[in-house]
């Protein structure tokens, strides 16, 4: 599910079909016998872009020490464990919500805890009428080299690429739950997050949201991203002519919309650390800024509070292993007015 840490130049180009992407697009019924040479040119023609994309899938975080990761989530959001992993060295899912959406934790390297992470913050879409072959065509047109595997030797793992920026990417299934099962969605439904008795309530975190990318060239990202997906560009953040939030330095901050919402994709423009660091966005049900900050308290968890462009509440949190969470309602879109549901 995570990051993957090969990247492989064997693309689809010049009708060449790679023999673990063989493997999978056979057993997932989507190879057919090799037509005559003709009609291939003529399919060569016809692009595979842009990839359209339904939904944020799941996020992927490093954890200094994954025991103690897993427990915070689950005490203070409420997200139980349904999954897990041993594709990649282990990863522990941990399910948002109802699901599919997840997020997928993993145990770091001794050796590189409390250093800067040497790998950009992982998301993953959500895809539709998931074809391998076609997404590998559709990537290679992109020039992104890109890797198809089977997760455990069953279950199909998406495909990961690198954007231009270095950041991680990949796509699933639309209903992929970071399970088992071919498409990986064979996950454990009943599962409750671990409390203790006596435990504080949690804050119920209900939808993945959004994630938050800090790119060199907002402008360069946006065209590429327009360009491999069918997201839109539905609203900016910051606009030039105003309002903006006190201390925002930068350009305006486009909002992709991801499928049909309210989720999106934000790009900010900057480059150091902050590249580094996840920023995910989670949707709360009939959000009250007071009272999750409250209840945040309780649980020891301090959280900043931002009205941005002087109209909208945004809870922020600082979350194990330099991870910053926003808490929003559910149908916050990144957009104006008090809950951030205004979008154009």
């Amino acid at each position: 599910m995570s990051a993957v840490n090969e990247r492989s130049d064997e693309g689809n180009e010049g009708g060449q079909f790679p023999r673990r992407h063989f493997l999978i697009a056979l057993a997932a019924g989507l190879w057919r016998p090799r037509a005559p040479m003709a009609q291939l040119q003529s399919k060569r023609q016809v692009s595979q872009l842009p990839v359209r994309v339904s939904t944020l899938n799941h996020v992927s975080v490093g954890c200094a020490d994954l025991r103690s990761t897993v427990q915070w989530y689950g005490r203070v959001f409420g997200m139980p464990v349904h999954a897990f992993q041993d594709y990649g060295g282990g990863q522990t899912v941990l399910r948002i919500g109802d699901g599919p959406a997840y997020m997928a934790l993993s145990q770091r390297n001794p050796n590189s805890i409390g250093q800067q992470p040497s790998r950009r913050p992982h998301f993953c879409w959500g895809v539709e009428d998931f074809n391998v072959d076609r997404i590998l065509r559709a990537l290679s047109e992109m020039q992104a080299p890109a890797q198809a595997v089977l997760r455990e030797g069953k279950t199909i793992n998406g495909v990961n690429f690198d954007d231009p920026d270095g950041f991680p990417l990949q796509f699933n299934p639309v209903n992929a739950c970071g399970g088992g099962g071919f498409l990986g969605d064979v996950c454990d439904t009943a599962a409750q997050a671990a409390r203790l008795p006596g435990s504080l309530p949690p804050i119920p975190v209900r939808t993945l949201n959004h994630v938050k990318l800090v790119v060199p060239n907002v402008q360069r990202t946006l065209e590429w991203y327009l360009r491999l997906t069918d997201m839109r560009r539905q609203t900016y953040q910051e606009p030039a002519e105003g309002p903006r939030t006190p201390g925002y330095e930068g350009p305006p901050i486009p909002i992709l919309r991801v499928g049909s919402g309210p989720q999106f994709i934000a790009l900010v423009e900057g480059s150091g650390p902050a590249a580094f660091r996840p920023h995910v966005g989670f949707g709360v049900q009939g959000f009250a800024p007071d009272q999750i900050k409250a209840r945040l308290a309780e649980h020891g968890v301090i959280a900043r509070t931002r009205l941005r462009e002087g109209a909208t509440t945004e809870i922020l949190v600082d979350a194990p292993d330099g991870v910053e969470i926003q808490l929003q309602d559910v149908s916050y879109c990144g957009g104006r007015g008090p809950l951030g549901n205004m979008c154009g």
